[in-house]
């Protein structure tokens, strides 16, 4: 049973208008089958040039960030991190726009620890990784088309807190791969969260 079948009127028709450009490009995407490849690019484009991902872009800075300069997780919702992150879910491509690349790069060389932690605080410090950050930010990053090889370190870095595989508790301070205040145990352990995933 499909989830349209639920619905008492058939939603598509509305989804697919061309006065919302970003809704129809994710309808043809994602909903209609086998839609024609000439529409689906036009569509892309249509979405990339007006409704949201054309307002994210227009208030990127020429430098590839958002809000302010630095790491970009604060300003909440409208600085880098949040700014990428949506981009990535609206169906943004850095094939499509070359600023989504810039800003994707300026992620990676202003959020991004030396050892794969994606991180929340201005000074690029390790310790304020947190699960639900790094896992949307890699997600974001993938989906938007970035094939970066620093993403590597931070899928692996992910992958190896969450089994616990290589990492040493954060009260082994030399350790060179270890868990930190907030990241701070495997299966999704969150100092943000006391401890619990």
């Amino acid at each position: 049973m499909s989830w349209m079948s639920q619905l008492k009127t058939d939603p598509l028709p509305w989804l697919l208008e061309a006065d919302s450009p970003g809704a129809r490009y994710l309808a043809l995407r994602d909903l209609v089958e086998a839609p024609k490849p000439a529409e689906l690019r036009a569509s892309r484009k249509a979405a990339h040039e007006g409704g949201p991902i054309a307002a994210i872009l227009k208030h990127m800075e020429s430098e590839g960030y958002w809000s302010k300069a630095g790491a970009g997780y604060t300003q909440k919702y409208r600085s880098t991190a949040w700014s990428i992150i949506t981009l990535a879910q609206l169906g943004a491509s850095i094939e499509q726009d070359p600023r989504i690349r810039q800003g994707c790069a300026y992620l990676l060389d202003h959020a991004l620890a030396p050892g794969g932690q994606f991180t929340t605080t201005t000074s690029g410090a390790p310790s304020g990784t947190v699960d639900c950050l790094q896992g949307n930010l890699c997600w974001a990053l993938l989906e938007l088309g970035c094939d970066d090889p620093r993403l590597d370190i931070a899928l692996d870095w992910m992958a190896r807190t969450v089994t616990g595989e290589g990492i040493a508790p954060a009260t082994d301070r030399y350790a060179p791969r270890r868990y930190y205040a907030y990241k701070s145990g495997p299966t999704f352990a969150c100092g943000v969260n006391a401890g619990l995933p």
